[in-house]
């Protein structure tokens, strides 16, 4: 009995994987798309450089971003927001050379370039000579930032006590910290987009997590065909990234199609009182049989909005306890 529970948590988790990669593939399309990544990177620095905005200080995952920028022309430059600055400088420029007028692709800018950055833009400049960072106007270039900025860069600038570089690594952390922030926003709000996607898949592949507990549980043969291409998958694919692809995920998702698992909109034959017999979509065959299917389907995205990473993990350790006890001698 144990061992065919183990069964049904190996088969379980392979099938939430599977799709889940299915739906992490139509998240990377969708946010390739519309660009989602660089909006929030920049709406994220525009709220923290210039108070733009409080968005990502709430759990809320409705937050419009808006648009990524784009390359400011020579004389739009000098009326620029900090952020717009930050944007157009040549460090941040090196990587993603946008041409003028199209929005921005970057969507991480590493916390040393941001700093440096930074500090290139708070260092006045002498005419022709060559830019040398000079620490007292730099003090006077943070005087003249927004107040909450300013007092955060303020008090950056006198923890360093005149050294430059420990100055930079002070942004350094602070940038990293309120990215920290951005970055938990993001990872809700994907989980809504993922529960959401979840839903379209299990509705469009009839994907009712209770349907295929069910079918685990009573199918001998379904259940050892699902945990031997659990098995095999689970040494051929080493992590997710390998099988991202759609060639591969459309191979991945067939082959539990072919397992026999109620999975697809498969034909099944019913008989009514009257000995007569029809076709009907699997899953369907009564209206007991449609609400099951509704609040399977329901279970499945809620499951798959947990992301392929999750489900990976919880794959290989139930392999591992099935392995396990394999392995142990019988009582007695």
């Amino acid at each position: 009995m144990f061992s065919t529970i183990i069964d049904v948590i190996v088969g379980l988790a392979f099938v939430f994987f599977i799709f889940s990669l299915l739906v992490s593939g139509i998240n990377e399309l969708v946010r390739k798309m519309l660009n989602t990544r660089a909006k929030a990177l920049w709406k994220s620095i525009g709220q923290i450089l210039d108070g733009e905005t409080t968005a990502f200080q709430s759990t809320k995952p409705g937050v419009a971003l808006g648009a990524a920028p784009t390359r400011s022309s020579p004389g739009e430059a000098q009326d620029a927001t900090l952020a717009q600055r930050l944007f157009d400088h040549p460090i941040i420029k090196s990587l993603d050379p946008a041409r003028p007028g199209l929005q921005s692709r970057v969507h991480h800018i590493p916390n040393r370039e941001f700093a440096r950055a930074v500090v290139d833009l708070l260092t006045p400049r002498d005419g022709d000579d060559v830019d040398t960072p000079r620490w007292d106007a730099i003090g006077a270039e943070i005087a003249k930032l927004p107040p909450e900025l300013g007092r955060q860069f303020q008090l950056l600038y006198e923890e360093a006590g005149g050294d430059l570089v420990t100055f930079r690594r002070g942004i350094e952390d602070w940038f990293d910290t309120r990215m920290q922030r951005v970055s938990d926003w993001y990872t809700k709000r994907t989980r809504w987009v993922l529960a959401a996607y979840g839903a379209l898949v299990a509705g469009a592949f009839n994907v009712s997590a209770i349907g295929v507990t069910a079918e685990l549980y009573e199918n001998d043969v379904v259940r050892d065909a699902v945990v031997q291409l659990a098995d095999a998958q689970t040494v051929a694919i080493a992590g997710i990234d390998e099988c991202a692809d759609r060639e591969c995920i459309e191979a991945r998702v067939g082959e539990v199609i072919d397992t026999g698992l109620p999975i697809w909109w498969r034909g099944c034959t019913v008989t009514d009182d009257a000995g007569a017999t029809s076709e009907v979509r699997c899953g369907f065959e009564s209206g007991g049989r449609v609400f099951g299917s509704i609040a399977g389907w329901a279970i499945t995205a809620a499951a798959l909005s947990m992301g392929a990473s999750f489900w990976f993990a919880v794959l290989k350790r139930a392999i591992g306890l099935r392995k396990e006890q394999s392995t142990r001698p019988a009582p007695g």
